[in-house]
C-alpha cells in the first residue's frame, strides 16, 4: 500500500447480498489517481454498451482520491459515478461534506455497488464490518426523517448518504442527500440508488489516513486558514449569504437565466437574494471535513411555517434555477422550495429547468389544466409551482412525464422541443451561455452534459476581472484577457487550456472553492499537496494530463453510447438574443460557434466528428478502452 490511498475497494452486490474487498496495485493509482477516473475506469470495463441505467447490471461508485480526507482545506470531496438515467452517459456528481473522508477512514478508496435488493435496504459499514439492513421502515420517508431514524437506531458516528421519495420513485434527476447538508445532485444518481432499492449508506471509519509528509500538509492547512479570506471569492463565499449572495449582482449584470432562458434579468431578484434570505439571522458557517472555508450556512434556530434550518441556506445553483428562473419573488417560497429539494432528494438545477419547460408548454397550450390535475401554471406563481413539484415527486398527472427530464418530456409533448433546455439530455445550468461563451462551448462539448463547472467562467478573465485571477492561470500559458461574449480562436485556446484544469479537480476530488484557477490555493499548492500526500514527484503537467484523461475516458463512454458531434450543440434559443436586462440583444453567432467547436476538436486531438484519435489515446495511455 502506498500513501494517500488504502489500496482497497469494497464491492457489494445487492442481488446476491455478497460483499468483498478487492485490491488495486500502486501502478493503478499512479495512472488514474482515483476520483472521477477510477469511476470511469470501472464503468468502461464492466458495463456493456446499452445497459439500462435502471438495470441491476448498472453499478454506482462512491470514489475518493489520494487527497480525500487529509487534514487540509478543500480535500473533503468524493465522486458519485454511475450511468445516468437522464443522459445514458457517465453520471458524475462531485460532492463535499464528510462521506468521502469516512470511506477512506473505513479503509477503502471506493465503494462499488451492483445488483438490486429484493426489498428496500440500506448499507451499514463500520470500518471493515459490512451489513445489508432492512430499510422498509424508512422507505417512503423523507431524508430528514430517515437520517434521524438511522442515527437514533445505531447511535454511532459516521456519515449517511440518503435518497428521498424522488429517488425511490425514479425521478430521473433525483439526488443523494448527505448528512442533511450536502447534495450529490446532478445526473440522477439518486434515481440509480432507488432502482437498486438502496435507501441509504451509513458509513463509519476510525482508521488514520496514511500520508507521506504530514508536516507539509499541516503547513498548507495553516496557510489556508490564516490567509484564505484575502482571496475575494473565498471571502464572499465565507460571508453570511455564501454563494447565494451573488444572485442580485449576477442578475443586474445579466448573467443568469430567467423565464427559461428568455431573460437574463429579474427585476425582483433582491427579494430572493441570499442576503435577503439571511435577513437579521446570523448564519453559522459549516465546514466540510478538515476545511476552514465555511461555505455552507445554517440559519441557526430558523424555523418558519414548518421549514427546517438543518438543510442550511439554499445555494446559488438551486436558487437561480428553481426560484429566479421561474420569476418567483417570495423569499419564503425560495426557502420552501429548497426544503423540498433536500427533504425529497432532487437536483435543483434540473428541477428548475424542467419547471420552466412546463410553464412555457402550458402558456403555449401544449399542456392543459386537465394535464396538470387542475394546477394553473404561471411564471412567479409559487403556490402552483410548489404543487407541481409534488406532482413530479409522486409521478402524478403531468408530473409522470416531467419526472423524466426535459429531453424525454419534449419527446412526449408535441411541438415542445424548442422549450427543452438541455444538452445530451442534461438540463442546462442557469448561467447563460450567451453572456459567457467559453462556458457555452463547454456546455456543448462536455461528454457528460452541461455543468457550470465544466470550465472556469469567462468573466473571471475578461477586462473587468481581478488581476489576481490572470496571475493564477499564467502557469497554464493563459495570459490574455478576452471579452466574455467572444468565441474567437484565442477564446477557444483559453477553453482548451482551462477545461482540463477543472477536470483534474474532479479527478483529484479537490474542491473548486479552494483550488480552482481563481480561488485561494495556486496550482503549485495543489502539486505540493499531491506530493505530500502520496510521496510521488508529480507536476502540474501530470495533473493537467490527468484532467485531460478524465475528459477522454468520458468521451469514450459517450461514443459507445452513440453520441456524435451532432450532439455537441446548444439549443437554438442561444443563437437568438436575450430579451431583457443589461445583456438584451446578446446572442451566440451559430457559425462562430460551429467554427469554435471544430477548432476545439483539433486542439484536443479529436477528428472532425469529435472522436479522439488513436495517437491522442496512446498519449493518454487509454488504448485499452478502444
Amino acid at each position: 500500500m502506498g500513501y494517500g490511498y488504502t489500496g482497497k475497494i469494497l464491492r457489494i452486490n445487492l442481488s446476491t447480498k455478497e460483499a468483498r474487498e478487492d485490491k488495486l496495485d500502486d501502478s493503478f493509482y499512479r495512472k488514474y489517481y482515483g476520483g472521477a477516473c477510477l469511476g470511469a475506469y470501472f464503468l468502461l470495463k464492466e458495463l456493456n454498451p446499452g445497459t439500462s441505467p435502471f438495470s441491476p447490471e448498472n453499478i454506482i461508485i462512491f470514489s475518493t482520491s489520494p487527497l480525500t480526507g487529509i487534514d487540509c482545506s478543500g480535500t473533503a470531496m468524493h465522486n458519485v459515478i454511475t450511468k445516468s438515467p437522464l443522459t445514458n452517459l457517465v453520471a458524475e456528481s462531485t460532492t463535499p461534506g464528510y462521506l468521502g473522508s469516512m470511506i477512506k477512514k473505513a479503509g477503502y478508496d471506493a465503494l462499488i455497488i451492483a445488483g438490486k435488493a429484493v426489498k428496500p435496504v440500506y448499507l451499514l459499514i463500520d470500518n471493515n464490518q459490512v451489513k445489508i439492513e432492512d430499510a422498509c421502515d424508512i422507505w417512503g420517508k423523507t431524508t430528514f426523517v430517515s437520517y434521524k431514524y438511522l442515527k437514533e437506531k445505531h447511535g454511532i458516528e459516521g456519515s449517511i448518504a440518503l435518497i428521498g421519495p424522488a429517488g425511490e420513485n425514479l425521478v430521473r434527476y433525483a439526488s443523494i442527500v448527505n448528512d442533511n447538508l450536502f447534495l450529490s445532485s446532478r445526473c440522477g444518481v439518486g434515481a440509480v440508488m432507488g432502482s437498486k432499492n438502496l435507501k441509504a449508506i451509513f458509513i463509519n471509519g476510525s482508521n488514520d489516513i496514511n500520508v507521506y509528509d504530514n508536516k507539509s500538509i499541516n503547513r498548507l492547512s495553516a496557510y489556508f486558514k490564516d490567509n484564505f479570506l484575502n482571496n475575494p471569492l473565498n471571502n464572499a463565499q465565507y460571508g453570511p449569504a455564501g454563494n447565494s449572495g451573488y444572485l442580485k449582482l449576477m442578475s443586474d449584470q445579466g448573467m443568469l437565466s430567467a423565464k427559461n432562458f428568455h431573460y437574463s434579468h429579474f427585476e425582483d431578484s433582491k427579494e430572493i437574494d441570499g442576503f435577503t434570505l439571511v435577513g437579521n439571522h446570523k448564519p453559522l458557517n459549516i465546514n466540510c471535513n478538515n476545511c476552514a472555508g465555511g461555505c455552507k450556512k445554517i440559519l441557526n434556530g430558523f424555523k418558519k411555517n414548518g421549514l427546517k434550518s438543518e438543510f442550511g441556506l439554499i445555494e446559488l445553483e438551486s436558487l437561480s434555477s428553481s426560484v429566479y428562473n421561474l420569476l418567483i419573488n417570495s423569499s419564503e417560497a425560495a426557502l420552501k422550495i429548497w426544503d423540498i429539494i433536500c427533504d425529497y432528494g432532487l437536483d435543483g438545477t434540473s428541477l428548475g429547468i424542467t419547471l420552466g419547460f412546463a410553464i412555457e408548454c402550458y402558456e403555449n397550450g401544449l399542456i392543459t389544466r386537465e394535464d396538470t390535475g387542475g394546477i394553473d401554471l404561471k411564471w412567479g406563481n409559487h403556490d402552483s409551482i410548489i404543487e407541481l413539484i409534488y406532482s413530479i415527486i409522486n409521478r402524478k398527472n403531468i408530473g409522470e412525464i416531467l419526472a423524466d427530464g426535459v429531453k424525454l418530456a419534449s419527446e412526449r409533448i408535441k411541438d415542445s422541443k424548442d422549450f427543452a433546455m438541455h444538452v445530451k439530455g442534461l438540463e442546462i445550468p442557469s448561467h447563460d451561455p450567451r453572456t459567457k461563451q467559453m462556458l457555452g462551448l463547454g456546455y456543448a462539448v462536455s461528454p457528460i452534459g452541461p455543468y457550470y463547472t465544466v470550465v472556469e467562467h469567462d468573466t473571471d478573465f475578461d477586462f473587468e476581472a481581478n488581476q489576481l485571477f490572470m496571475d493564477k492561470v499564467a502557469p497554464l500559458t493563459v495570459y490574455e484577457r478576452i471579452p466574455a461574449e467572444s468565441l474567437s480562436s484565442h477564446k477557444v485556446r483559453m477553453f482548451y487550456l482551462l477545461q482540463p484544469a477543472f477536470s483534474m479537480m474532479d479527478a483529484l476530488c479537490s474542491c473548486i472553492f479552494a483550488f480552482s484557477p481563481v480561488r485561494f490555493f495556486n496550482f503549485s499548492h495543489l502539486v505540493e499537496m499531491v506530493n505530500a500526500a502520496t510521496g510521488w514527484e508529480s507536476s502540474l503537467f501530470e495533473l493537467w494530463k490527468l484532467g485531460e484523461k478524465r475528459i477522454n475516458m468520458y468521451k469514450l463512454f459517450a461514443l459507445r453510447e452513440g453520441i456524435t458531434s451532432d450532439d455537441d450543440v446548444l439549443r437554438e434559443r442561444f443563437f437568438k438574443p436575450i430579451e431583457n436586462g443589461l445583456k438584451k440583444g446578446v446572442s451566440i453567432n451559430k457559425k462562430e460557434f460551429i467554427e469554435a467547436r471544430d477548432l476545439y476538436y483539433k486542439m484536443a486531438g479529436f477528428n472532425e466528428e469529435g472522436i479522439p484519435s488513436n495517437s491522442k489515446l496512446l498519449e493518454l495511455d487509454l488504448l485499452e478502452f478502444t
